[in-house]
């Protein structure tokens, strides 16, 4: 009696789980390959800026492109190597109204670091902000990772992140317009699907403070957004491997990676359509299933990822 309603219940949860994840291969089947973009400039507000931080390179130069090329003015927050996006861009889109800020993000523990900043947001007509800043660096073994980096890592991957966000939230909230906040965070934890007998955590090894600074973001985006969700259109980006110009050298062969460009335009697509969490682009949601329908291949890949990205940060540093 006992056996059979255990597996009475076992049968139940399995069937469960099977509905469940239909229920998401559906919306992701429809949310990566059958949304169109929408008239952001028109929705967003014509003559608005974007702010972006870390557009020097990368995702955040990436999606300074993007947005010029659909007519909106950007505010750049980032390095001096940001003039060079900007005269990129300005060559590209010549009506393109940009505005840089120069910071050191490493500083962005200090009492007066955000004061410019503000004043920008209070000028401008900001209508999204990308937080795309973080400070990717790698080490084995970790005891012996430099001091330096390990602050640098945390200041940029949670400080800036968390008030840059409380710093433009009234200034969206005023807006008749439709507003934005789109955080770049971290694929750092797996849907659980059928029985799973792991953790749904993915750990890297070797990226420890990286990873540790990314899932801060990740869930500090998730408790904005439930309190925000129905002021403004907020996007949790979770992303995989996605390959840059800084990324290349030790991502190149990493299963389901996604170019830059291609990966933008994929989040390009959800903004003002989907809310909430995504990973972004269909590569990466496949990895995160089958990270979790087959546990037991997730360690030996992450390790053999985090040992290349710290083989490469070692070197680089000698």
């Amino acid at each position: 009696m006992i056996i059979n309603f255990i597996i009475y219940i076992l049968s139940l949860y399995v069937i469960i789980n099977i509905f469940l994840f239909l229920i998401q291969f559906f919306i992701s089947i429809h949310k990566y390959f059958f949304i169109k973009e929408i008239e952001l400039l028109q929705n967003y507000g014509e003559n608005s800026f974007v702010a972006i931080t870390g557009a020097s390179s990368g995702q955040g130069k990436e999606f300074a492109m993007q947005f010029a090329k659909r007519g909106f003015n950007l505010l750049l927050i980032g390095s001096k190597r940001t003039f060079k996006t900007k005269d990129l861009i300005k060559n590209k889109y010549p009506k393109c109204r940009i505005k840089i800020i120069e910071v050191d993000f490493c500083n962005a523990y200090k009492p007066d670091f955000f004061n410019k900043i503000i004043k920008y947001f209070k000028k401008l007509y900001v209508s999204i902000l990308i937080n795309n800043i973080g400070h990717r660096f790698a080490w084995k073994p970790y005891h012996e990772m430099p001091r330096n980096k390990i602050n640098d890592i945390i200041i940029c991957g949670t400080i800036v992140q968390a008030q840059l966000t409380r710093l433009i939230i009234p200034e969206l909230l005023k807006r008749e317009k439709k507003s934005g906040i789109i955080f770049i965070t971290s694929q750092c934890i797996t849907s659980s699907y059928f029985i799973n007998f792991s953790d749904n955590i993915l750990t890297i090894p070797f990226v420890s403070v990286y990873e540790g600074a990314n899932i801060f973001g990740f869930a500090h985006a998730c408790s904005i957004y439930e309190e925000y969700k129905n002021q403004i259109d907020i996007l949790n980006i979770t992303p995989g491997a996605v390959i840059t110009d800084n990324t290349k050298e030790f991502l190149q062969h990493t299963l389901f990676k996604i170019e830059c460009n291609k990966f933008i335009n994929n989040i390009m697509k959800l903004i003002g359509n989907i809310n909430g969490t995504s990973c972004g682009c269909w590569e990466h949601s496949l990895s995160q299933f089958l990270g979790s329908l087959f546990p037991f291949i997730k360690k030996p890949i992450l390790h053999k990822i985090g040992m290349t990205i710290a083989n490469y940060y070692k070197e680089s540093a000698l």
